[in-house]
């Protein structure tokens, strides 16, 4: 297991990992906290934004969207250990949700979204808004027993 390290502390809303990778690069895996309704109950939502890059300048202009307007887009070529890695993040990430929370991991397009769904093998289900599919989703385990009978 990898150990994790939150890069941002200070910031009970907002949770940043890096790992390097065998390749030079770093794959850098984001959770930031938001409330939502999910299920017609008001909860908070961790979402995860996941990137491999060169520097951590080029991942922290992703998440936030780049201020200068040019969208960064992932430069990495991480493969399977990015993914590999990604996971572990994830999977460990989850352990730390208190009872009202969920964890999701969205996508921006098909490729991202055919990848991510191998969360669906570690109890991770699809969620829907208004008909559109929009993340794969979970909760702390050690809180909950999740059945297809309660879907």
């Amino acid at each position: 297991m990898i150990e994790l390290r939150d890069l941002v502390k200070n910031r009970k809303s907002e949770v940043r990992y890096c790992e390097s990778l065998s390749n030079g690069q770093s794959l850098h895996v984001y959770f930031w906290r938001e409330k939502q309704s999910v299920s017609s109950r008001v909860v908070y939502v961790w979402n995860a934004g996941i990137i491999i890059t060169d520097s951590r300048k080029k991942a922290n202009r992703w998440k936030n969207h780049n201020p200068k307007g040019n969208k960064q887009i992932s430069s990495g070529k991480g493969g399977l250990e990015g993914l590999k890695k990604a996971l572990d993040i994830i999977l460990q990430f989850r352990y730390r949700l208190k009872p009202n929370e969920y964890l999701f991991v969205g996508f921006d397009d098909e490729k991202r979204r055919e990848a991510y769904r191998w969360l669906e093998r570690h109890g991770f289900m699809e969620f829907h808004k208004n008909g559109k599919f929009l993340a794969y989703g979970t909760f702390n385990p050690l809180y909950w027993d999740w059945r297809e009978s309660d879907v």
